[in-house]
């Protein structure tokens, strides 16, 4: 089974087009951190279609975290591998309120109106 998923942020903002036929697509780039060494990225090439390529147009725009879940096409063209992902679904991973289109939220879950949490002792964790 051909399945791969990775979290990233866009490079750029997605490209909607539409096909001959009136199809949509969509195409971006997703920048994944190495896990060792977060000043290294990996750039994963994507195509999303139909309602699903309309709605990363809509939503996403550079600097907008994703969860990305599909399919490893790789196609040879003059003795050249070009790698694509074929996306199966898309988690949008930045807040809605963050208009600053990347990153976390600001605000720390684990912190209330700037005090710490107190969290009890007896908790089964």
């Amino acid at each position: 089974m051909n399945v791969f998923s990775f979290i990233g942020n866009l490079t750029k903002s997605p490209e909607l087009r539409y096909s001959g036929d009136g199809k949509a697509y969509a195409k971006f780039t997703v920048a994944v951190p190495r896990r060792f060494d977060r000043n290294e990225a990996d750039f994963f090439n994507c195509t999303a279609f139909g309602k699903l390529a309309e709605n990363v147009a809509e939503y996403c725009k550079k600097g907008s975290k994703v969860g990305v879940v599909g399919q490893v096409n790789i196609d040879r063209n003059d003795d050249k591998y070009y790698t694509n992902i074929l996306v199966g679904s898309v988690d949008f991973l930045t807040p809605k309120n963050n208009q600053s289109g990347g990153g976390q939220s600001e605000r720390d879950p684990f912190v209330d109106d700037g005090k710490p949490i107190d969290i009890p002792d007896d908790m089964p964790f």
